[in-house]
């Protein structure tokens, strides 16, 4: 939906007539074009125009993001109410399809990720890695469909991560040549993280908490840095880097002490879990993950209960066979 028609629904659904919310620099005659897409606005305007509807920009925004997209994932749905670059649609379509590649349709993954590929100028900087993306996709969806119809057939992991890592190499050199994060050198570290070399990560995971400070009170911004470094962790334990692993934690405890986020701090709680049975001693580890999963109980939370239950049963397998179990975040 363009911004006119949902100005003009939000106008009705108020019951505000085109002469109650014109003013000085919006007149009747031009409200009246902007709603049939006849005529552009300035930001100014426009700011002003939303404000005598009794709406914020932010929440506009966000409307806008919802109307266009409906069956985005919540995640992406809080984000896109905040940040409008075309990008972040594109993320949100590529996790989608990531979803359901995860249910075994591989051969569909492949068909989607090069159409999205197809509608990618790679002139353009964000575009161009948005194409990266799908290459990798493709090549492990493809890795995917070989294992599953003949076991002996698909390339070993050492081999299939290497051409990854080749893969993302242009994306890597952005990271680190750039002076000061924002928003979107986060997402992007959060989307391709997993391509990345473990040395790679422990490198640019400091490098991307202390670049961020700028915005570090905006909400997106912060909850991205609490969840790259909860990703980076998962690495860190499953190819048992034990400082690195540690450091990640000693970040994210910085970051959420004093923050009244309770959720991110019984995870927390939940991966020292996680680093004790990986490193230190099972039995404790253990009991801090089921204090955490009792916590997500006690707060009716039972999607979370049901999910950490799970990543347990994967890092006690992870402990007793760290060549065949592994488990990312």
């Amino acid at each position: 939906m363009n911004e006119g028609k949902l100005f003009r629904k939000l106008r009705k659904d108020r019951g505000f007539s085109l002469e109650q919310v014109s003013d000085e620099i919006n007149s009747v005659s031009f409200i009246s074009k902007f709603e049939k897409g006849q005529s552009n606005i300035s930001f100014l305007r426009f700011e002003r125009l939303v404000q005598n509807v009794n709406v914020s920009m932010e929440e506009f925004l966000y409307l806008r993001a919802l109307e266009d997209n409906p069956f985005l994932n919540d995640d992406i749905k809080v984000l896109r109410g905040y940040l409008t670059s075309d990008f972040y649609y594109y993320l949100a379509r590529l996790l989608n399809i990531n979803k359901c590649s995860e249910k075994n349709e591989f051969e569909k993954g492949i068909v989607e990720m090069k159409l999205v590929k197809e509608e990618m100028d790679h002139a353009i900087n964000w575009q161009r890695f948005v194409g990266i993306f799908c290459d990798i996709c493709i090549v492990m969806y493809e890795s995917n469909i070989l294992q599953r119809d003949d076991a002996n057939s698909g390339e070993t992991a050492e081999a299939l991560m290497k051409e990854i890592n080749y893969l993302s190499k242009p994306v890597v050199s952005y990271l680190y040549k750039v002076e000061d994060w924002g928003v979107f050198e986060v997402a992007l570290f959060k989307l391709f993280l997993f391509t990345f070399k473990v040395e790679q990560i422990n490198q640019l995971l400091p490098i991307a908490i202390s670049r961020t400070q700028k915005e570090s009170e905006f909400h997106v911004m912060a909850t991205f840095k609490i969840e790259i470094i909860f990703s980076s962790f998962s690495y860190f334990a499953n190819f048992r880097h034990k400082k690195w692993a540690k450091e990640a934690l000693m970040m994210a405890r910085d970051l959420l002490r004093d923050e009244k986020d309770l959720m991110n701090s019984t995870m927390l709680l939940f991966y020292e879990g996680w680093y004790h049975i990986i490193f230190e001693e099972k039995d404790k580890g253990i009991e801090k993950c089921y204090q955490a999963i009792s916590i997500f109980n006690i707060l009716d939370q039972p999607t979370f209960q049901k999910r950490f239950k799970l990543f347990l049963e994967n890092i006690l397998k992870n402990k007793e066979e760290p060549d065949n179990y592994f488990m990312f975040v």
